[in-house]
């Protein structure tokens, strides 16, 4: 005889079948940048989504087997909500504009932080050779170590933020972070200062990574721009603005002191995102369920790690399955090598050829910052209008978006990269040339670089949707990767093939990815049609 369901053990049974649901469900509803699961984005999820009828992630058999439940087990008496009503007061998106700006702003200057450290320390690698009596290219593994941090952290912080919420990854990374930061500070060995700025970008990644999809939380599409175009200065103006303010710093109080300061700067922007609130919409709507004493029996160890093997296997899965991830994973995470590449060899080119102070090197980075203000110029004025262009068409056709619309500034800015790392390498090793001309070349280079970047990903949004953060985790972790290793040799190919040369060989490589985005305008949606996972067709 089949248990009735006033039997409490198998009211018992279904609990931990709904707690096993829930896991699934907060582990599949990945709330990135750019997307939404509500109102006037219906139209974008296509024959392809992975929402069922209900607007929420589609639960496939093999995935809640994996997470405890039978998929021929009876369904829980009713559904659990894992998303917040668009008008309930609790939703952060429902909060005041001031809210918005004071918590975006915390959110935004964390993630400055840990961009601006990991150029900072390039300042003292000169230093740092001396006094721990090493050669520069150990020194410079402070660079790649705390880069390859940014590959490991998402895998982990970006599914546990899913799990248990925002703030809390926050408040834990944060605390590791700004230990590890201080760590660098204080360390009396090469090996400790090394394992420190890995720990450093471990756990700081989870400011870069996780941020994108607290403004997804707390803001709309149509009022997102601005908020998106702070994030992408703090992630990319942190690298030029390391070097220029480090440079003072150890000019005038010493290397010790430099790292000092990024270490206050990290602890008091992790301090300030411990206080900021929950922006997690079904996180917050657990506390509320668990309050009223409805909620689940917490998830088993097992299927907590089972909901962890699904987080972090789909972005693999992703990487090497989906041409479009591989392909925009491959372009974006080369740029990232060369941007890597390029800085490192910036001592080469202003102290070494040019015999410019320590100082005068940090304001050449200056050049850099203004590239990266007109690549958000260009985002928030041509990127903007384009796409609202081609959703009131498309709205008007009654048929989704193009996520090609996304990549207008990215045909600018592939052409940008090449051109200005050319110019560069025909003008920086000559000293006789004023020092304006190759500061030019370095304000195209990351004007193009941003408005790649900002241009690819919320192209791989767009595509995904419900599951674009594990297509953004590939990306993230290639990325790192792959950046981490350029700056290993950077400085010697910049000896060795001379300032034209190497300079010349990052422009030849990006001039053979400069045709992707063209690549994707044309054959974008014949790509994303024969995807299993796209949410357009």
């Amino acid at each position: 005889m089949a248990p009735s369901a006033s039997d409490p053990e198998h009211q018992d049974v279904e609990r931990q079948q709904q707690s096993a649901q829930w896991a699934l469900e907060l582990g599949h509803s990945h709330t990135t940048l750019g997307q939404d699961m509500d109102n006037n984005d219906a139209l974008d999820f296509g024959t392809k989504s992975d929402l069922d009828s209900q607007g929420l992630p589609r639960i496939q058999d093999a995935d809640v087997e994996k997470a405890g439940m039978a998929p021929d087990s009876p369904p829980p008496t009713a559904r659990i909500a894992t998303a917040l009503a668009a008008d309930d007061p609790k939703n952060p998106r429902t909060w005041t504009t001031g809210k918005k700006i004071y918590v975006n702003f915390v959110l935004c200057i964390w993630v400055l932080s840990l961009t601006y450290a990991s150029t900072a320390y390039v300042v003292s690698i000169r230093v740092i050779e001396g006094r721990f009596n090493i050669s520069q290219e150990v020194a410079i593994l402070g660079v790649t170590l705390m880069v390859l941090g940014f590959a490991a952290g998402p895998l982990l912080f970006g599914p546990s933020s899913e799990v248990y919420g925002r703030r809390p990854v926050y408040i834990v990374t944060g605390l590791c972070y700004s230990a590890f930061a201080f760590g660098t500070a204080f360390a009396d060995s090469t090996a400790s200062l090394l394992v420190c700025r890995f720990f450093m970008g471990f756990f700081g990644s989870s400011s870069i990574n996780n941020v994108p999809a607290s403004i997804g939380d707390f803001t709309n599409p149509l009022e997102r721009g601005p908020y998106t175009i702070l994030y992408a200065l703090s992630a990319f103006g942190g690298p030029s603005l390391g070097p220029l303010c480090s440079s003072y710093i150890e000019a005038n109080i010493g290397w010790r002191w430099n790292f000092r300061v990024m270490a206050m700067f990290c602890t008091i922007m992790s301090f300030l995102v411990a206080l900021a609130p929950e922006t997690h919409g079904p996180t917050i709507l657990k506390a509320r369920i668990k309050r009223e004493g409805n909620a689940p029996p917490a998830l088993t160890f097992s299927q907590v790690i089972n909901v962890y093997k699904v987080a972090m296997k789909r972005p693999l899965l992703y990487l090497f399955t989906e041409p479009i991830v591989t392909l925009v994973s491959l372009y974006l995470s080369i740029l990232y090598g060369i941007l890597y590449g390029f800085f490192n060899g910036f001592t080469v080119v202003w102290i070494e050829r040019r015999r410019f102070s320590s100082t005068s090197y940090g304001l050449t980075y200056i050049s850099l910052g203004l590239g990266f203000l007109f690549g958000c110029f260009m985002l928030a004025t041509v990127g903007v209008k384009v796409y609202n262009k081609a959703a009131v068409k498309a709205k008007a056709e009654g048929v989704p978006t193009p996520a090609e619309s996304r990549l207008i500034l990215a045909y600018f800015g592939a052409p940008a990269v090449p051109i200005a790392l050319f110019l560069f390498a025909g003008t920086a090793p000559f000293p006789h040339i004023h020092w304006i001309v190759p500061c030019i070349a370095e304000f195209i280079f990351s004007a193009g670089m941003l408005m790649v970047f900002t241009a690819f990903i919320p192209y791989l949004i767009e595509t995904y949707m419900a599951t674009s953060a594990s297509a953004l985790a590939a990306g993230m972790a290639s990325r790192a990767t792959i950046g981490s290793i350029f700056p290993l040799f950077s400085v010697q190919a910049f000896h060795g093939l001379g300032i034209s040369g190497a300079t010349c060989l990052l422009g030849g490589v990006s001039v053979l990815l400069a045709p992707i985005p063209f690549v994707f305008k044309v054959y974008g949606p014949r790509i994303r049609a024969k995807s299993k996972y796209a949410a357009h067709v």
